[in-house]
């Protein structure tokens, strides 16, 4: 059978940290991985002493690598088949129950080779901030207007690419988008890449393709811009037509986990 490691990054944040450490241990999600490893580059005393309060592995680092080198270095740590890596700002708001079935299906997916990718953001509570959202429902309201039937008009593209943010907004996102969305059942649809963007949110992966594939190209990609001044993935990959042409089909269900930063760390 196939193995699954999750792997929390935490940079700082200590309150945010707390808080979904402690609903994993509430919903006892640690029992669903076979591994599970939190890793703190430069963590202050108040990081650490919320992690020694709860029973996860962790490893640590003495600089801040950034979202994306800090994502990278998870993933060599863990050594499962797949790897579910998040932030230290996403509780888990799903049962324990739920949480399995949801990871089970996204696993098959994954293994048959349905899906490359799936997302474990939650759906109808994904939390703050989703600014992909706004800008959807200026390009697809829920009554159509003249103005957002002109803005699908004059950037095709950028309207095409907000398609895949159909999943937080539309009931049946398949109905609407039947070319890019297919509803496989259980909850879940394959969504095309070329119309959702990479997200650093919660997501689940082939820990070698994680590594041989995506940070090995996102590393090529000349830095110019990121998170507190480091390469953050998501810029790399979705300026690019390696992600966009890739392809690969991304797999989502309701989803397990929002998005709650209850402190701000400066950026």
């Amino acid at each position: 059978m196939s193995t699954i490691g999750l792997g929390v990054l935490s940079w700082r944040g200590a309150a945010s940290l707390k808080s979904a450490l402690q609903s994993y241990a509430d919903l006892d999600f640690f029992s669903l991985f076979d591994e599970n490893l939190l890793f703190l580059p430069d963590p202050d005393k108040a990081v650490l002493k919320v992690a020694d309060q709860f029973n996860i592995s962790m490893q640590q680092a003495n600089d801040n690598f950034g979202i994306m080198s800090g994502m990278e270095q998870l993933a060599k740590r863990l050594s499962t088949d797949y790897i579910l890596l998040t932030e230290n700002d996403c509780p888990l708001i799903e049962s324990h129950d739920e949480a399995k079935r949801q990871l089970q299906k996204a696993v098959e997916l994954l293994d048959s080779g349905q899906a490359d990718i799936a997302r474990m953001r939650h759906v109808k509570q994904p939390g703050e901030p989703l600014v992909a959202l706004d800008k959807y429902i200026r390009y697809y309201p829920k009554n159509d207007t003249f103005f957002a039937r002109l803005r699908r008009v004059l950037r095709p593209a950028k309207a095409e690419r907000l398609i895949g943010t159909a999943i937080f907004s539309e009931q049946f996102p398949d109905k609407k988008f039947p070319q890019h969305f297919d509803n496989i059942g259980d909850g879940f649809y394959l969504v095309d890449a070329s119309v959702m963007t990479w997200t650093n949110q919660s997501f689940l992966i082939n820990r070698k393709f994680f590594l041989e594939t995506i940070i090995a190209y996102a590393k090529t990609v000349p830095f110019t811009r990121g998170a507190n001044g480091y390469p953050a993935l998501e810029i790399e990959l979705n300026r690019s037509k390696f992600w966009t042409k890739s392809g690969w089909k991304i797999a989502c269900g309701s989803g397990l986990l929002t998005h709650e930063r209850l402190e701000n760390r400066g950026y």
